[in-house]
C-alpha cells in the first residue's frame, strides 16, 4: 500500500477544488450567458410590412423582436420585472442599440410592458419553434390565466416538447362560398379573429369554420361556451399533429 505524505494529500486535494471550481465557474458563466437582464422596448407602428434582418417583413401582431447581437431565428423568453410576465419571442431584426430588446406590440402588451422597462432574457434556442407558433391559442383572452400560461409555458421548456400531440379546435358551423366565410370573421370576437380559419370540404364550395388551436382541450371548451352565444352548434374537433 502507498503511502502519500500530507504536502502530496494538500496537494492533491487543492488540485482537485481548483478543477471543481473552474468547472463550476464555467457553468455558471453559460447559464449567465443565456439568461441576461436589459431594457424592453418596442416597435414604432411606422415599421409595420418592413423588411426585417432575416428577411420576413414586420408585423405587429407576430411575437418577434429586434437584438443587436442575438442570431436570427432563436427563440427567447422575456419577462417583465416588474409584473412578472412572459411571452415567447423570435430574433427576426436587429436592433442599433446596445443592451436593448426591441418587441412587436404584439408581444410587449402581452407583458404588460410601459415604455421601457427592465425585462429578463432567457435564451432557448432554434429548437422551441413549435412552442412559440403555438402561443397564440394561449393568449386568447378569459382562456387561460397569466399565471397557469407562465406556468404552463414553463413545463414545456423545461420538457422541451411541444405543446401536445393533439390540437383541439372549436368548428363553429359550414358556409358555402368565400363571401360568408369573410362575413364570420368580421362578426367574430377580436380574440377569436387571428385564431380563424376556413377549412375547404373536398370538390365542393363549403368550408368548415373553425377557431384554434388552442393548447388544451379545456381552453377550446370555454371557447365554445363563449361561442355558442353566437353560434349554437359549435363543437370540439380534435386533430392528430402531422
Amino acid at each position: 500500500m502507498v503511502k502519500l505524505s500530507l504536502k502530496t494529500v494538500n496537494r492533491i486535494f487543492i488540485t482537485g477544488l481548483t478543477i471543481l471550481l473552474l468547472f463550476c465557474s464555467t457553468i455558471y458563466a453559460q447559464s449567465k450567458e443565456n439568461i441576461f437582464t436589459c431594457r424592453g422596448t418596442y416597435y414604432h407602428n411606422k415599421f409595420e410590412n418592413r423588411r426585417t434582418s432575416s428577411g420576413e417583413l414586420f408585423s405587429q401582431k407576430l411575437y418577434t423582436a429586434a437584438h443587436r447581437t442575438l442570431p436570427l431565428h432563436t427563440i427567447v423568453k422575456v419577462t417583465n420585472n416588474r409584473t412578472g410576465k412572459s411571452v415567447l419571442v423570435k430574433i427576426n431584426d436587429r436592433c442599433g442599440r446596445n443592451g436593448i430588446i426591441d418587441l412587436s406590440k404584439s408581444a410587449a402588451d402581452k407583458i404588460s410592458l410601459n415604455g421601457s422597462e427592465t425585462v429578463t432574457i432567457e435564451v432557448l434556442g432554434k429548437d422551441y419553434i413549435d412552442i412559440w407558433n403555438q402561443q397564440n391559442a394561449m393568449f386568447a383572452e378569459g382562456l387561460v390565466v397569466d399565471s397557469e400560461r407562465v406556468a404552463y409555458i414553463d413545463s414545456l421548456i423545461t420538457e422541451r416538447k411541444v405543446i401536445s400531440e393533439y390540437q383541439y379546435y372549436v368548428r363553429l358551423k359550414t358556409v358555402e362560398g368565400e363571401k360568408n366565410v369573410k362575413k364570420i370573421q368580421d362578426n367574430l370576437p377580436e380574440q377569436y379573429k387571428r385564431m380563424m380559419s376556413a377549412e375547404k370540404i373536398y370538390n365542393e364550395k363549403f368550408y368548415y369554420i373553425n377557431i384554434g388551436p388552442f393548447p388544451t382541450e379545456n381552453a377550446a371548451n370555454l371557447a365554445i361556451n363563449e361561442l355558442k352565444k353566437m353560434y349554437p352548434l359549435a363543437h370540439l374537433i380534435k386533430k392528430k399533429e402531422m
